[in-house]
């Protein structure tokens, strides 16, 4: 699981799920108080079909409750990488892009993790929190 945190005002999670032969793809939102989030989703698609690209944007007022306002299902092919890029901003204010790819990207050099107990475990995410100025 890969995580990414930075101190600030709204909690952003960028999560790219494994399931068989599909990705899912989940972005969510919550703050203590309300603000104002424009966002904007690229999907990078390569592999033996070729390459795609798609982009979705919204808004929304962020709040208490979890809001996950993109909750995407991708077909992948065993050969398949996927880089996913959220641009967004707080109160008019840019914030830190959230990346994600899969298959996630570690050094060869990396620990060997610990074995995952379920598939949840499988998950990566990516999690910030803003730094609203």
């Amino acid at each position: 699981m890969l995580l990414a945190s930075a101190a600030g005002p709204v909690d952003a999670r960028l999560e790219l799920l494994p399931e068989a032969d599909r990705l899912n793809l989940r972005l969510c939102f919550s703050s203590a108080e309300a603000h104002r989030l424009n966002y904007q989703l690229e999907v990078r698609s390569q592999g033996g079909a070729g390459t795609s690209r798609s982009r979705q944007s919204g808004s929304l007022t962020s709040g208490p409750e979890i809001q996950c306002p993109l909750n995407n299902r991708l077909g992948i092919a065993p050969d398949s990488h996927i880089e996913a890029t959220v641009t967004w901003t707080i109160d008019g204010h840019e914030q830190t892009p959230l990346r994600q790819s899969y298959p996630s990207s570690e050094p060869a050099d990396s620990p060997t993790p610990a074995p995952r107990q379920s598939p949840a475990a499988d998950a990566m995410v990516v999690k910030t929190d803003s730094n609203l100025r």
